[in-house]
């Protein structure tokens, strides 16, 4: 998650005290009970790590109970640190003596191996929910009794005044942080699908490199130029003297000032007159591919940048569809991820999103660049309006809701949207065809089938989906 968002989060929860009943222990998820039915959960997924509060109560059932010394303890303040997501949560706790006892937790949030460490009021480790030594991390070691040292990461956090969108349905950060749980709960292939685009992106930085390696040779051998010069114009003047099998040849070099030597290498099995064409054709290929090589370096360099660039953005947890296709380049990946990034959208899990452009521009890139063949594209009939598209990540039929919830949705967000009974029509996209040179936002389509649909928005739909999830 993004620091921004946990910064904001922070400071939304100043000035409030919770007192804990117990702590429960679920996979990546830990759950600090308070008093007044009202849970703290820390999610500490891989992917994608954060805090929120909740009134409706995890299901417990199968949770561990643990760090059953916090029972009634106040937490009494949540920090953020300046140079990572690391929150501190501060405990305090009064016993029947009147002695006040501290304690707090240290929630590292930063993928890929998120831990809550218990500490004193000397930020000595009591317990951790993850427990390593050097010979495990050689950076630093998490074991009780050992003074509780803080990562060290390559995190900056962005200069710019970043201004802070929540998704549209969402009041708060608490909020958003609460509906992308119910988003992600219980979907470990998205956790897969983080490893592939991880691996992914490792494996293009690392052919990336290869190439810039290569590059990096071609321009030492086009920066010789020069040198392919001097040699030819030594040569001229001795061809007749040039032996059959010769192997060098030691001259003067007429391009140096001081009329220095040089040391010409010369192939045996050539001709003197073949032995000069060889040093003129390197000469013109350097000298005429010296400009080229230096924009190929730049390019390759910047297309690194640009993989490093989705790599963090990845690791903080943002969901970038890269759509991995060994075809595109690295600044296609760059520009697409970026563009499905600011299309209005609903996550359903990993098997659904539902996609709504809202331009014409936005329609089509969505139609003809984002969907794939067995996805389902919905339109409004007879008055403009919004693509939507529904992906389908397993390629599977949607539910007889899904298509229903989809068309109310095209109808929404058409020049009908404050009408009743509006026709919408919906097809596979392999059946959209937008004719050449045509109009943005304009296609056509056949199989089709029509339903009448009531208007709804995205919050909406999102209400619906969350109603039927509980």
């Amino acid at each position: 998650m993004k620091y921004i968002f946990l910064n904001l989060w922070t400071q939304q929860q100043q000035n409030q005290v919770f007192c804990l009943e117990s702590v429960y222990l679920l996979p990546e998820l830990l759950v600090l009970q308070i008093k007044g039915n009202l849970q703290l959960c820390l999610c500490l997924s891989p992917k994608n790590s954060f805090p929120f509060f909740t009134a409706k109560l995890m299901d417990l059932s199968q949770a561990k109970a643990i760090w059953s010394r916090l029972k009634n303890y106040n937490l009494n303040k949540i920090r953020i640190a300046d140079n990572d997501r690391i929150l501190c949560l501060d405990l305090q706790h009064k016993d029947i003596y009147g002695d006040t006892n501290l304690l707090s937790l240290a929630v590292e949030l930063m993928p890929p191996k998120p831990n809550v460490i218990l500490l004193d009021d000397k930020e000595k480790i009591i317990d951790a929910l993850h427990k390593y030594s050097y010979a495990d991390n050689p950076q630093r070691q998490i074991l009780p009794n050992l003074p509780y040292q803080a990562p060290k990461t390559s995190f900056v956090q962005s200069s710019s005044e970043e201004p802070i969108q929540l998704p549209e349905g969402c009041s708060s950060v608490n909020d958003h942080f609460y509906q992308t749980y119910l988003h992600t709960q219980n979907t470990p292939s998205e956790s897969d699908s983080y490893q592939k685009n991880i691996s992914y992106l490792q494996k293009e930085k690392k052919r990336l490199n290869k190439k810039l390696q290569a590059q990096k040779q071609d321009l030492v051998v086009a920066a010789q130029a020069d040198y392919w010069l001097a040699c030819a114009e030594a040569m001229k003047p001795l061809l007749h003297s040039i032996k059959p099998g010769q192997t060098s040849l030691k001259t003067t070099n007429y391009l140096d000032s001081q009329l220095a030597e040089i040391e010409i290498s010369l192939l045996p099995d050539k001709n003197p007159r073949e032995n000069l064409q060889i040093y003129l054709k390197k000469y013109h290929k350097a000298k005429n591919g010296l400009e080229i090589i230096k924009a190929n370096l730049a390019k390759t360099e910047t297309e690194i940048e640009q993989i490093e660039i989705l790599q963090q953005r990845i690791m903080q947890g943002e969901q970038l569809d890269l759509s991995l296709n060994s075809q595109q380049s690295v600044k296609q990946l760059l520009s697409t991820s970026n563009a499905t990034a600011r299309l209005l959208n609903l996550r359903l899990g990993d098997e659904y999103q539902i996609v709504i452009g809202r331009k014409a521009k936005e329609n089509d890139f969505i139609t003809t660049q984002l969907a794939k063949a067995h996805d389902y594209w919905f339109h409004s009939r007879i008055y403009h309006g919004a693509h939507v598209l529904l992906r389908c990540f397993k390629k599977q039929t949607p539910t007889p809701d899904l298509i229903e919830l989809c068309c109310n949705l095209a109808a929404g967000y058409s020049k009908a949207k404050n009408s009743a009974n509006v026709p919408v029509d919906y097809t596979q996209i392999r059946f959209v065809r937008k004719p050449r040179k045509s109009a943005p936002g304009f296609v056509t389509y056949t199989n089709h089938h029509s339903v009448y649909a009531t208007p709804i928005d995205l919050r909406k739909a999102r209400d619906i989906l969350c109603e039927k999830q509980n």
